[in-house]
């Protein structure tokens, strides 16, 4: 799997060339990308037969921000509605069996990773 820090390289082309070698695109919430949903709307992003996304910053907040915000992380500081909506989509098609999916999420995306992940999974 390829994990992009640079949205500028999300084009068709990039896709292509990692479905053509088998190597998933992984989906990330970072401060200069897109959100994830946007990342799965682009048109074919899916190179794989299975998914690892990585929600790890709300975009356009920097890592420190988040430290800085978030620390000690015993709690949600900030949801993220889009990061929660784009993992619920995924785990929603990891249950009907559409493809695997290994998602990570972290502590600096809300605040708290056990609040966030278990957001996803009763909404989802």
């Amino acid at each position: 799997a390829v994990e992009l820090r640079n949205r500028n390289f999300l084009h068709p082309e990039y896709f292509a060339m990692l479905r053509g070698h088998g190597v998933a695109h992984v989906f990330n919430s970072w401060s200069r990308m897109p959100p994830v949903s946007e990342q799965m709307a682009l048109p074919d992003c899916v190179t794989t037969d299975f998914c690892a996304p990585r929600f790890l910053l709300t975009p356009g907040r920097t890592y420190e921000q988040a430290v800085a915000e978030f620390s000690p992380y015993a709690e949600t500081k900030a949801v993220d509605p889009a990061a929660r909506a784009a993992g619920r989509e995924l785990i929603a098609k990891a249950k009907a069996g559409r493809r695997g999916s290994f998602i990570y999420v972290n502590n600096r995306l809300e605040g708290n990773v056990l609040r966030t992940i278990e957001a996803m999974l009763e909404e989802s």
